[in-house]
């Protein structure tokens, strides 16, 4: 799959996903634009006094961030909560939220309300009540006296510890000045006890210290309390509205994506291709309708339909040059995709340009054909086989059209015996002796009538409706149609849209060709695109090349230089008998290639070198250059194709080009030349691309022909192949029919 076919799906539901986008912003703004600011109000408190010590110890650390999480825990139970509501008179606690710190002994209480006293209030409160809950918090008369009496022993041991303290010093001092043994004896004696008795102070002042608030670790008290807020912390009301556009858009792409795999329909021409073996030789938009129904090409015959059912046309003429289509049966995978309306239009079409059509309707079980062409079903096609009636009693000419039809007739108990019996044969023979081509309005292929008939016909068109016809009916008819051997020459894609969707590059087929008068006096499109172009091939192909569409003009020539002088040939195109040969295939499959790529929309640059590309490989040549010039006759732009490489050619070598050599021949004389040996011939001059002398000296052959649009050159194309004698007559008609295409384009960019 290529990128557009991953990104067709947006494109078809780009509506749904704006939809949702748009549903989703305007819903969260109008949700959020009545909300009132939220403030935040925060209290942090400390638990222990570790922090404070110079000399804390790891293990009053960690239980200081045990305690902290458990008193966190605590914040949020419910006996905390009821606490502050009483305090504070409150039915209804705001939301507020405790955690711990990590890595730390802090405890923060958040609380957000739409009133910023209010949070405040709250914050504060939940400290407190949460400190009461605390052993620091939990104190009664009693262990009140007992702390007061603890604090004033420790007061009068740490004046002892003191005094202590210093009469060491002081006999330490005393010890250094004694000379007597019995003197330093006593000293040291009473040195040790003093130690001694020191040493039973600090003990008790330790133990007295750890039974007081100052020595304990599980203690709680507020390290900050909350504060008025003052800037709003909520809510985002911008970001909310972002995440519900984000949401839509991300619901909406998931539910096309979604649609799209579950359908399981032929969307496009690509899908067609995928699936069946038949190349694809028409596409049809939507049918317009009018007071009496549906509108056929002969109501609008310069509409974007008529143009369509020509292009249809031509690609049937293109088809039959390998085996003659005088019966062609229209059918369809289902009900519903338009076979019957396709069928009566081609009939119409075909008339119009000069032949005889017999319109058949053969769907002996639901017809149409009748009511589409205003006509009575009777004595049709199935009256026939009572044996009273002839064919030339149920054929009926319709308006002035050179259409001739044939109902359905009666509708009969077993149309499949009626349509694959002896006499359905001889009315299609006697048919074919009639007209020149006869159009058979088929049952969907499910239906047995359409396998006998298809064994009747010289060829079977599918008709398609993208986005209606599924993909496992379609692989249904295609074992069906590989068992009865059906003759398919392609497939008819009905109701294309003509959005610049997924489908763009296939709109082409909806425009239509009008003289710039009629076209804008109309109020229609005066543009030229692929569908005329490929006529004005096909009709180069049809007639002898060089002459314009009112037969004017002089006979392009072979030319071929014989000591000095030039023998012209007349180039006429092969016989209609004539066996169609391998290149005369490639050169139809060339024309459909490049009636395809005038309708895209590449620059011009790009366009030329696949034309030109595309032109190479189709006559094995092996070098090649394209020309547009401007109004004035000047190159205005390039494109030179030398052993597979493009190469980029100077404003300066175009001007040489158009001035001199075979191309500037061309250009002045307006008309094709073939040469036969470059190197017998003047008008051929070596140019760039030649590396040294050897080369140039290497005899070639070339072709060019010119690019007319509105009597005047617009550009030449021009053709270079290796071997001596390589092109022919053929190739100068394939060509010239490619240049009338190509003019088109070339005149479109130049203008």
């Amino acid at each position: 799959m290529e990128l557009r076919d991953y990104i067709a799906p947006l494109q078809k539901w780009w509506w749904l996903i704006l939809a949702s986008m748009a549903i989703g912003g305007v819903s969260a703004y109008y949700f959020t634009r009545e909300l009132p600011p939220v403030y935040m109000a925060r209290t942090t408190l400390l638990v222990g006094r570790a922090i404070f010590e110079s000399n804390p110890t790891g293990n009053e650390f960690g239980l200081g961030q045990t305690l902290a999480r458990a008193y966190a825990d605590l914040a949020r139970r419910e006996p905390v909560a009821q606490a502050t509501m009483a305090e504070l008179g409150l039915t209804e606690m705001p939301d507020y939220e405790a955690y711990a710190l990590p890595d730390g002994q802090f405890l923060d209480i958040t609380v957000t309300d739409s009133s910023q006293e209010l949070a405040q209030m709250v914050a504060n409160e939940l400290a407190r009540q949460l400190i009461r809950q605390s052993p620091s918090g939990a104190v009664s008369e009693v262990d009140a006296k007992r702390q007061e009496f603890v604090r004033q022993q420790l007061d009068e041991l740490q004046t002892k510890i003191n005094d202590t303290g210093e009469a060491i010093t002081l006999k330490q001092t005393e010890l250094a000045d004694l000379s007597s043994a019995s003197e330093i004896a006593s000293a040291q004696a009473e040195l040790e006890a003093l130690e001694t008795r020191l040493t039973s102070l600090q003990a008790n002042y330790a133990t007295l210290l750890a039974n007081t608030e100052q020595g304990a670790t599980n203690t709680l008290s507020v390290f900050e309390p909350a504060g008025l807020p003052t800037e709003p912390v909520g809510p985002r009301k911008t970001l909310i509205v972002l995440v519900a556009v984000m949401g839509g858009l991300v619901l909406a792409t998931g539910a096309a994506y979604l649609i799209e795999f579950l359908d399981d329909t032929l969307k496009s021409p690509d899908d067609v291709g995928r699936l069946l073996p038949y190349p694809i030789i028409g596409y049809i938009s939507e049918m317009q309708r009018g007071k009496n129904g549906l509108l056929s090409v002969a109501d609008a015959p310069r509409s974007p339909l008529a143009e369509a059912f020509r292009s249809l046309r031509t690609n049937l003429e293109f088809a039959s040059v390998d085996k003659s289509l005088k019966t062609i049966l229209v059918t369809s995978p289902t009900p519903g995709d338009g076979k019957s309306s396709t069928a009566m239009n081609l009939a119409l079409i075909i008339a119009q340009g000069g032949k005889r059509v017999v319109l058949l309707d053969a769907d002996l079980r639901k017809p149409s054909v009748h009511r589409l062409m205003g006509m009575p079903n009777r004595d049709g096609l199935s009256d026939l086989f009572r044996g009273h009636l002839s064919v030339a009693d149920v054929l009926r000419p319709w308006r002035k059209d050179n259409v001739s039809v044939i109902t359905s007739g009666t509708v009969p108990p077993n149309p499949t015996e009626l349509l694959g019996s002896k006499r359905m044969d001889q009315v299609l023979a006697e048919l074919q002796e009639m007209a020149d081509v006869v159009i058979v309005d088929a049952p969907p292929f499910f239906v047995a009538d359409t396998w006998v008939l298809s064994s009747k016909v010289n060829g079977v068109l599918l008709v398609l409706q993208a986005g209606r016809t599924r993909r496992n009916v379609v692989r249904s008819m295609l074992d069906q149609i590989k068992r009865v051997g059906a003759p398919v020459v392609g497939v008819v894609l009905n109701r294309v849209t003509r959005s610049r969707g997924a489908y763009s590059r296939y709109a082409y087929l909806s425009y239509f060709y009008y003289s710039r008068d009629e076209g804008e006096g109309a109020g229609q499109l005066p543009a030229v695109r692929a569908p005329r172009a490929l006529q004005a091939m096909l009709r180069s192909l049809q007639r002898p090349a060089g002459r314009d569409e009112a037969g004017a003009g002089s006979e392009p020539q072979l030319e071929a230089p014989n000591n000095g002088h030039v023998h012209r040939v007349e180039v006429l195109p092969p016989a209609a008998s004539e066996p169609t040969t391998e290149r005369n295939r490639v050169s139809l499959d060339l024309l459909y290639a490049i009636s395809r790529e005038l309708a895209t929309q590449l620059d011009l640059r790009d366009l030329m070198q696949r034309i030109l590309q595309m032109t190479l490989d189709s006559v094995g040549a092996t070098s090649g250059s394209m020309i547009v010039l401007d109004e004035r006759g000047d190159a205005m732009e390039g494109v030179l194709i030398y052993q597979g490489k493009t190469a980029v050619q100077t404003a300066e070598q175009l001007a040489d080009v158009v001035e001199r050599g075979l191309a500037g021949w061309v250009i002045e004389n307006r008309r094709p030349v073939v040469l036969s040996n470059t190197n017998d011939d003047p008008r051929w001059l070596r140019r760039n691309w030649d590396d040294n002398q050897a080369a140039a000296a290497t005899p070639r052959s070339a072709i060019s022909v010119p690019l007319m649009a509105n009597d005047r050159v617009v550009g030449v194309l021009t053709l270079v192949h290796p071997n001596v004698g390589h092109f022919t007559r053929d190739d100068l008609s394939m060509l010239t029919a490619i240049a009338v295409g190509i003019s088109f384009t070339s005149q479109m960019y130049a203008n």
